[in-house]
Parts: structure tokens; C-alpha cells; sequence
């Protein structure tokens, strides 16, 4: 079964430390406040987690120990990623998850298991025994492929794609090289 602790090497690679990006709308609290990111965490998520909207301050002292009990219990947790056998399917779900949401995340898994392996799993956003079952029982480097897929015509069809482009699809492509699997590069 896939484990969030070799987990954690893919997701600070991914996520940096503090950021203040005017472009990036998780950067904002409720306020419309600019307070930035910290570690992967957006302002936005992070007012739900403190009930409050977040001050600069706020986001500039969460943790990288912090980051990760939160990545752990609401994102890795959301999509049973413990339960996946395959580390790698795991982690290209789970990263999506953080990404962009995990309901956002498990109807692309649940899309790609009913359109290229024959399932016929309810597309309702939420990972249960069925999806975690069909998940488990088709080729693993396929499936995260197909997954990765999704993943790219995902943020391909977002309205800021064009400002973060490269650092979405290139997640993609270093979890891809980390577990030997070839994902051919969509144009941008």
C-alpha cells in the first residue's frame, strides 16, 4: 500500500516555501486580501483551517511540519491514498488533490477508470470501496498515464492556465520521471 512519508519527498518538490503571487487566486483570503502561500498551502484553504482569513503574517509562519499534517489529513486522507496499492497512483492523485481539489481529483480518476477500463463507477467526486477497488485492479503505470492525461486537459481548460502552465504540467511530468513512466508533453 502506497505511504504519504515517501509522499513527502514529491510534494516539497513541488511546493515551495512562502510566495505572494498577484496573479494566483489561492493567494487571497476571503477579504481579497493578497497574503500569499506557504509551503503548497493557499490562503484560501488555510482560512478554513484557522476560521479566519489569514493575515501575511499568518501565512508567512505556518510550518513545513504544519504543511504536511494538513496535506496528510485533508488531502492524502480525502482520497484514501493509504488504501491505493500502487505509490505511484497514489501520489498523482493526491498531488492533484492539493493542486486543485480532491473532488476535482477523484471525477478525472473516476472518468478514466469508466473511459479507458471499461468501470462503470459513478462520477460523484468522491473516492470510495468501489473507485479504491477499481483502482486496484487495472495496470497501475496505465492508469496513472491516463491520469496524468487528465490532470493536463484539466488545467489546460483553466482561464489562468496561461500564468501557471509550467509549473502545473511540469508536477505532472517529475512525478511521471520519478516512477519511470512516460508522459508525452502536451503543447502549452
Amino acid at each position: 500500500m502506497a505511504s504519504y512519508e515517501l509522499f513527502k519527498t514529491s510534494i516539497e518538490a513541488a511546493e515551495g516555501g512562502f510566495q505572494l503571487l498577484k496573479n494566483d487566486k489561492g493567494n487571497y483570503n476571503s477579504r481579497k486580501e493578497l497574503v500569499g502561500t506557504n509551503h503548497g498551502v493557499s490562503a484560501k484553504f488555510y482560512e478554513r483551517v484557522i476560521g479566519r482569513p489569514p493575515s501575511v503574517e499568518d501565512m508567512k509562519s505556518l510550518t513545513k511540519a504544519e504543511s504536511h499534517i494538513l496535506f496528510k489529513n485533508e488531502f492524502w486522507d480525502k482520497v484514501r491514498a493509504d488504501e491505493i496499492q500502487s505509490q505511484g497512483v497514489a501520489e498523482i492523485i493526491a498531488d492533484h488533490a492539493i493542486n486543485a481539489n480532491p473532488r476535482v481529483t477523484a471525477k478525472i480518476v473516476q472518468r478514466t477508470l469508466n473511459n479507458y477500463f471499461g468501470k462503470s463507477l459513478a462520477v460523484d467526486g468522491a473516492i470510495g470501496s468501489q473507485t479504491l477497488q477499481a483502482i486496484n485492479s487495472v495496470d497501475d503505470k496505465l492508469l496513472f498515464e491516463k491520469i496524468a492525461d487528465g490532470r493536463l486537459a484539466y488545467y489546460k481548460s483553466l482561464s489562468d492556465y496561461r500564468y501557471f502552465a509550467k509549473s502545473w504540467t511540469s508536477r505532472v511530468y517529475e512525478l511521471a520521471r520519478k516512477f519511470g513512466i512516460e508522459i508525452k508533453k502536451k503543447e502549452m
